[in-house]
């Protein structure tokens, strides 16, 4: 069963396995991004709640199950992230993915790196450990923008690179309408303190505290 919501623009097309604390806030983080989501669950309670807070695509059913799998159109999807909490099933889900295609790039959730050694399937690994949906996320996303890891609460720390195409590249802060809920703190080397007439240089790195609602329109903004 497919529950389908608004649809958004898109970066890329993200299935995401597994809707336990790491899956489901993984999957929010990647919408607030922009990217396009595909949410497996086996569990109808936890399907159920889910949908009731989710822009994305839920689907309802086993992920190892080649015919659930379809049905988040994986030929399409740039990568696949398997994060429920069985090591065992997440590399099942990838080894499913490229099963149906071979251009799917995936990202497990292991408790050993052993276990990723072992089998072609899997191209990252999020260890339970830092198995947060930032370590997952970063994982996922481009290489453009990345939530640090470490960082508590609903705060988000972006390391932002500054896109060259980006219509903020070359500016000073004190020009950038940066969205309210969002700053920039400092460069991403940690050797200047942004400041207004710190120069957005392109293909520089920066580090922006954000609220979750608003990095979306930073990484818009920044990236482009």
């Amino acid at each position: 069963m497919v529950f389908t919501t608004t649809d958004r623009p898109t970066e890329q097309h993200v299935v995401v396995a597994g809707a336990g604390d790491v899956g489901s806030r993984t999957a929010q983080v990647l919408d607030d991004y922009g990217h396009d989501v595909y949410l497996i669950e086996r569990d109808p309670a936890t399907v159920e709640q889910v949908t009731e807070r989710r822009r994305s695509v839920v689907i309802e059913g086993d992920a190892t199950d080649p015919e659930v799998l379809a049905q988040a159109d994986p030929e399409r999807a740039d990568v696949l992230a398997a994060l429920t909490g069985d090591g065992e099933t997440n590399v099942a889900v990838c080894a499913e993915a490229r099963q149906l295609t071979d251009e799917i790039r995936t990202v497990a959730r292991l408790d050993s790196p052993e276990r990723a050694v072992s089998t072609a399937a899997v191209d990252d690994v999020v260890y339970p450990e830092r198995a947060g949906s930032k370590a997952a996320v970063n994982c996922i996303q481009a290489d453009d923008i990345r939530a640090l890891e470490d960082v508590t609460g609903d705060l988000d720390v972006l390391d932002v690179r500054v896109d060259p195409r980006s219509p903020v590249a070359g500016k000073q802060l004190s020009e950038v309408p940066f969205p309210e809920g969002s700053h920039v703190i400092a460069d991403a080397d940690g050797t200047e303190v942004a400041r207004p007439e710190t120069t957005l240089e392109p293909g520089r790195r920066y580090l922006v505290a954000a609220e979750p609602s608003v990095t979306d329109e930073v990484h818009r903004l920044v990236v482009g």
